[in-house]
């Protein structure tokens, strides 16, 4: 372009200022004559201020966003005669990032995909922990909205009132830094409206759930993320916000996906004398349940759990999910050898398999083990993830978001492991058993899980 110029901001500090203080980048496209031009996002000008006139040297978070904010607002420069797309290819800054390294700390901060979340890192603490897992239960705090990095030693929550408020209490009552005075300044707010609010509640009009005494927060996600989903996605959503179904009827063409959906409890018990493998697949299908986690609770080498491992796979195969591309194995399955075909047996990662053992039982537990040595890939196209004793190092490197758990394998209901992947577990918006008999909770102290 012949008007371009030629003093381009050096650094993503200076051109996030130039963005910052010049009013053409935030008039309406129709206020210059230029319909073409992006409309800014009304909470985008606050947070680009905030930025430009930050006193310290930017974390690395703080430099992403900024860097997210200048893409989007790429094409108004561009309209103003400033290119910057190469300096956005190749960030370069005036500072180095800050570390913010505290042994408590909490931190307010927007992410790549411009959501708000909030970071707390301490060392082990059992009275925070529980004060969060308090938030987490107590409080219609949704699924997914919590998750713990073992590996970092943080936890990171979604920013609602409910987080921002809470666990600002929580970091001032048990001394924590905070990285700004953004969280202070959001729980002032907050505590101003708690006087007569009124828990959301949801209807159903003309076809669709409608939100009444919703924060704006719960309902800016509920618009962007459940509004366009069916009807009956967003019933079975609301238990995650702990907003109760009672009084909603809505259709689903399986038995499983409708009484999953109008059901409040978002862990429940499917009798496996009353639905078959294929309805709760069907069902789960259905609810958009997938990627789904399959925990395994000891190992695959009875006969009865090579035959129910096998009717699931069959199952899987019959709704079109490829059990060797779209299954992943969080651990190896181990490999079976007749009795007669050896020596002495000290392999620990072998089973030793009784020479009576039908043949067909000893080449489907073989193909087990292959499948589980072979197939670990975890992608956007996963369907199945079966899990033992810990969370698969691949599903985290590989940021899936799994969507249910489903504990029908192995032997056991319980699926022992690791404090983090009964973590994971829990914060799923679903957790479902299936036996022919009603388990009890791990962790509720023996009270009975709801039946489906």
């Amino acid at each position: 372009m012949d008007n371009m110029h030629t003093d381009l901001p050096k650094t993503i500090n200076e051109a996030l200022k130039i963005l910052a203080y010049n009013d053409y980048f935030w008039a309406n496209p129709s206020m210059i004559g230029n319909t073409t031009v992006i409309k800014p996002h009304p909470k985008d000008l606050s947070t680009v201020k905030s930025l430009a006139e930050s006193q310290y040297a930017w974390t690395e978070k703080q430099a992403k966003l900024a860097l997210v904010l200048l893409k989007r607002y790429l094409t108004k420069f561009q309209a103003h005669g400033m290119d910057i797309k190469d300096l956005l290819d190749n960030p370069k800054y005036d500072d180095d990032f800050r570390v913010i390294s505290f042994d408590k700390s909490i931190e307010k901060y927007i992410d790549e995909d411009n959501v708000t979340k909030i970071e707390m890192r301490f060392p082990y603490n059992k009275k925070v922990i529980q004060l969060i897992r308090c938030v987490k239960d107590k409080r219609g705090l949704p699924g997914m909205y919590a998750q713990y990095d073992g590996e970092s030693k943080k936890w990171t929550f979604l920013h609602t009132d409910v987080t921002a408020y809470y666990l600002t209490l929580i970091a001032v009552r048990y001394d924590f830094k905070f990285s700004d005075d953004s969280l202070l300044n959001d729980y002032e707010e907050i505590k101003k409206e708690i006087i007569g609010h009124r828990k959301p509640t949801a209807r159903l009009i003309g076809g669709e759930i409608v939100l009444d005494n919703a924060s704006e927060s719960l309902q800016n996600y509920w618009n962007d993320n459940l509004k366009s989903k069916s009807t009956l996605h967003q019933l079975d959503s609301l238990k995650n916000f702990d907003i109760k179904t009672n009084g909603l009827d809505v259709p689903a063409q399986t038995i499983v996906a409708k009484k999953i959906a109008h059901n409040n409890n978002h862990i429940l018990w499917i009798d496996s004398k009353t639905f078959a493998k294929h309805e709760v697949v069907k069902g789960l299908l259905e609810l958009d349940c997938f990627p789904l986690i399959m925990p395994v609770s000891g190992d695959i080498h009875m006969e009865e759990d090579v035959r129910n491992c096998w009717e699931w796979l069959n199952v899987f195969k019959s709704h079109n999910i490829d059990i060797l591309n779209d299954c992943s194995w969080g651990f190896d399955v181990k490999e079976p050898i007749y009795k007669k075909d050896i020596d002495k047996f000290t392999d620990e990662k072998h089973w030793l398999v009784d020479n009576q053992k039908p043949q067909d039982f000893f080449e489907n537990l073989y193909e087990l083990h292959q499948m589980s040595k072979q197939f670990k890939l975890i992608n956007d196209n996963t369907k199945v993830i079966f899990v033992r004793n810990r969370i698969p190092r691949a599903l985290i490197k590989s940021k899936v978001k799994p969507k249910a758990s489903l504990v029908a394998v192995g032997g056991g209901h319980y699926a022992g492991g690791t404090d983090n992947l009964k973590r994971l577990l829990e914060n799923l918006p679903k957790k479902l058993y299936y036996s022919d008999y009603q388990p009890s909770s791990w962790d509720w102290q023996d009270r009975v899980i709801v039946k489906l």
